[in-house]
């Protein structure tokens, strides 16, 4: 690639990165971003600014774009469009409902997407039209998300899994996080009534309201370290070492060949078995999942959850008895 077509494909990211980040940037972060001196990221400043009119300033300590402006048309690569693509398969396949803001982002998606893939996801937005329509859902996840980016509290119904009765309670959003396996989405946010961070199952709030009471999230919360322990979507407990031995040649390369959690390694002992192991919290979600593959999985440490997994096994086989 010469020097001309980098620097363009350059000033595209940082116009796209700037853009995506009310917050902005410094030139150091940048510099790092792009893996590029900090010189050229200010020569790449004075190009967006002075020659191509893009409405970027830096408020002295962060370099940082006018968020009343509209990106131009994005043209995707191949890859790039195939994410996309597989994005919006994951997306029909998780919610089973039909969501019309999800059609509209698809339908915009379209015409930026070569053609083969833009029929796909067209297909793909037919079968979405088939599906139920849960307007309660999408009227409580469009106040959460206004609650979220606006940066006022939520005024929430909410009937936990074990009430009898939903509890009114005061919320502020933290982070709005999917869960494959329970084909849900939760909102974690800090909890007046409890006064510590919760989890709520958007399908368990009644009602949403949004106050004009402004909080502020914590700068130094990161949903990607507060998750990063967890198998799942549930964080409370500790962080233990979980050891599985796997002996099953088919299962052993399923397992290996799969990033099921960013701590998973793995160890082939000369005897022909496989152990993998895992830094998480001990959750019901890893209890499940283990399960799910039967004999084929035998958990060796920590006890604690290998006498969980007994527990469960004995209580299953008292179901068919």
């Amino acid at each position: 690639m010469n020097d001309r077509l980098k620097k363009t494909e350059r000033l595209m990211s940082i116009w796209i990165t700037l853009a995506n980040n009310p917050n902005g940037y410094t030139a150091a972060d940048l510099a790092r971003k792009f893996e590029v001196d900090e010189r050229t990221i200010y020569r790449d400043f004075m190009t967006l600014g002075a020659d191509l009119k893009v409405p970027i300033y830096n408020d002295k300590r962060h370099w940082k774009m006018d968020q009343n402006y509209f990106l131009p048309p994005i043209r995707f690569t191949l890859p790039e469009a195939l994410n996309i693509f597989i994005t919006s398969r994951l997306v029909l396949g998780y919610s089973h409902r039909y969501d019309p803001n999800v059609a509209a982002t698809f339908s915009k998606l379209i015409s930026v997407l070569p053609g083969p893939l833009a029929e796909q996801v067209r297909k793909t937005m037919d079968w979405m039209q088939k599906l139920p329509k849960d307007e309660k859902y999408l009227g409580v996840m469009s106040k959460v998300a206004e609650a979220w980016v606006s940066l006022r509290q939520l005024k929430i119904v909410y009937r936990n899994l074990d009430a009898e009765k939903a509890q009114e309670r005061i919320i502020e959003p933290y982070y709005i996080e999917p869960a494959a396996t329970g084909h849900a989405s939760y909102v974690l946010g800090y909890c007046h009534l409890k006064k510590a961070l919760r989890m709520f199952k958007m399908e368990r709030i009644e009602s949403a309201e949004v106050t004009t009471n402004i909080y502020t999230i914590p700068p130094d919360f990161d949903a990607n370290e507060y998750f990063g322990s967890s198998w799942g979507i549930v964080v409370e407990g500790e962080i233990k070492t979980v050891k599985l031995k796997i002996e099953n040649p088919k299962l052993m390369r399923i397992l290996s060949e799969t990033v099921w959690h960013p701590s998973q390694s793995f160890e082939k002992k000369k005897a022909g078995s496989l152990i993998m192991t895992l830094k998480v919290t001990e959750t019901q979600e890893l209890i499940s999942w283990i399960l799910g593959w039967g004999d084929k999985i035998k958990v060796l440490e920590p006890e604690s959850l290998r006498m969980e997994i007994i527990k469960a096994a004995k209580a299953i086989t008292a179901v068919y008895k």
